[in-house]
This record gives C-alpha cells, sequence and structure tokens, in this order.
C-alpha cells in the first residue's frame, strides 16, 4: 500500500490569464506641434482646473510670516498708572526691552541700539526730517556719549571707570 492512496486526486494548477489592457484612445495632435523639451504631450499635460499639487497649501491658509504679522500687531491690555490702554504685541516686547537695556543688560542694550540705528535709517518712518537735519540735531555731547557706550560694550573701558571721566 502506497502512502498516497489516501489523498484526495489532484486538481490541475490553473493561472490566471492577463487579459490585454486596452490602448488609450488617439488623441488628435496638431502635425505641426513638436514635442520636446518645455513641450509636453498634449495628453500629459494637467487638466484645466486639477491642480498640479493637489494635498498643498489649502485656499486662505495663512503662512508663518502672516500669522507672525497678525500675532505682533494685535493689541491687546495693558494696564498703566492712567488707566487701561492698548496697545501692539510689539510695542509691549519692545517695552520690554528697553526695561532690560535700562536696567545694564548688554544684548539688550545691543538690540535697542540695532533697532534705532535701523530706525533712522529707514526712509519710511514718516518722520519728516531730512537727513541734514537729523545730522545737525547730534551734538558733540551726544557723540562723546555715544562712542563711551561702545567702548563700555566692546569692553575697552569698565562700567566703574565710565563716569570718572
Amino acid at each position: 500500500m502506497s502512502p498516497h492512496e489516501n489523498l484526495p486526486p489532484a486538481r490541475p494548477r490553473r493561472r490566471p490569464v492577463p487579459q490585454p489592457v486596452p490602448a488609450p484612445p488617439p488623441v488628435p495632435e496638431k502635425p505641426d506641434y513638436e514635442v520636446g523639451y518645455g513641450k509636453p504631450p498634449v495628453h500629459t499635460r494637467f487638466q484645466k482646473g486639477q491642480s498640479g499639487n493637489p494635498k498643498g497649501r489649502k485656499k486662505g491658509s495663512k503662512n508663518l510670516n502672516t500669522l507672525v504679522l497678525e500675532l505682533l500687531d494685535e493689541r491687546i491690555a495693558v494696564n498703566t498708572p492712567e488707566g487701561r490702554r492698548y496697545v501692539s504685541r510689539v510695542e509691549v516686547l519692545l517695552r520690554k526691552l528697553m526695561e532690560l537695556a535700562g536696567k545694564g543688560n548688554a544684548r539688550a542694550i545691543d538690540q535697542m541700539l540695532r533697532h534705532y540705528a535701523n530706525a533712522q535709517a529707514s526712509p519710511s518712518t514718516g518722520s519728516g526730517v531730512t537727513e541734514a537735519e537729523a545730522a545737525q540735531d547730534v551734538t558733540d555731547a551726544d557723540l562723546a556719549s555715544l562712542a563711551l557706550l561702545r567702548d563700555i560694550l566692546l569692553g575697552d573701558v569698565a562700567a566703574g571707570e565710565a563716569g570718572a571721566s
């Protein structure tokens, strides 16, 4: 007795026959249209009304710059001795930076001086002061004070020595 007598009869293996894929219908092209670099075939171009980046940024969504500008331009309530005032967040941040600079924070002083220089150099300040008028407003005492402040920030003069000169 053979060991294969108790097994059911084997079925023949049948593989599925692949169906031929129908060719796309011919797209009528102009006979004078030359396909090449920057000139794709007409049938492969983006269809009208269909985005080339369907998962891209949605219409109306805001990018980072827009969000930052909106957030910093937003007006918030601030309690002052005169009462409650509404000021922009940028003003609050600049006031805090000025407060730190007034307490002697070297980094805050440097940032405030940079902001001040940029504001003076910007033509959109709208102050109506020309460069010649601004140059006349700077006195010798102002120049000496700025030179002393520069020396203190660069570490050439100690803060205690600054008052002695």
